[in-house]
């Protein structure tokens, strides 16, 4: 007789649990029964794996996020401007405004600069070249080629997008630990309650659609085991998955 098995799905992080659920629900739904409490927990595992989805994908993004945008994508239009312009200058006839040009576009080549990198790596390597500008001599040749004030719009551009996702980070943190946190707890109980009656009607009742699916159920948990498992050997400090057995509803 089939029974189910699972191993401590509560220490599985967002994703992976999500995995799990969605992988049980697609079973449940392929179930063919008459059994009205399986339809009744079918339904609302359902629906509780919808409003996981919802809140998981809020709490990976923020209104922040618009705004972060934005301001990147004018940080883009101005450092353009500054590293062509400097190019430029080095290529003009006299020595010494060519060597302004040389000296203001040399930090994009000494901290490999680019505009596609993800926003921290761009932010890092900004403040950098900021520091090199921020010298008197550098500063004297930003002013020279008229770049002084562009170059303080990215310092200030590149201050508020730190500022920004740092808040974004806070306020994601805040909705895991409502909304989200929430939503997982109903999940993981209405889980529990399927895996339990399930057993239990293996018990009292055995049905071969239910014993199929309850296999196909046992394998969804043994793979998403053994995912967290090589996720752990990457690194992960998660506790031990010991397999615990779900007791039949009496």
């Amino acid at each position: 007789m089939t029974q189910i098995t699972y191993y401590a799905y509560t220490k599985y992080d967002l994703a992976l649990l999500f995995t799990l659920l969605t992988l049980i629900d697609s079973r449940l739904a392929e179930l063919e029964t008459d059994n009205a409490r399986i339809g009744e927990l079918r339904t609302l595992l359902h629906q509780s794996v919808l409003r996981y989805d919802v809140a998981y994908k809020q709490s990976m993004k923020s209104f922040l996020t618009e705004t972060i945008g934005q301001k990147d994508t004018a940080r883009d239009k101005i450092t353009k401007v500054i590293e062509w312009v400097a190019r430029y200058w080095t290529e003009l006839p006299d020595e010494e405004d060519a060597l302004r040009g040389r000296r203001i576009y040399q930090p994009f080549k000494d901290f490999d600069y680019r505009r596609d990198e993800a926003l921290m790596a761009q932010n890092g390597k900004w403040q950098n070249i900021a520091q090199v500008y921020a010298q008197a001599d550098r500063l004297a040749d930003l002013q020279a080629m008229g770049l002084a004030a562009l170059v303080q719009k990215a310092n200030t551009l590149t201050a508020e997008i730190q500022q920004l996702m740092q808040q974004r980070q806070t306020d994601s943190a805040s909705y895991q630990k409502g909304e989200m946190a929430a939503a997982r707890q109903e999940a993981e109980q209405l889980l529990a309650q399927v895996i339990q009656y399930l057993n239990a009607l293996l018990v009292v009742s055995p049905d071969q659609a239910v014993e199929q699916t309850a296999q196909y159920i046992q394998q969804d948990f043994n793979k998403t085991e053994q995912q967290y498992q090589q996720g752990r050997k990457h690194g992960k400090k998660d506790d031990e998955g010991d397999v615990t057995p779900v007791e039949p509803e009496a």
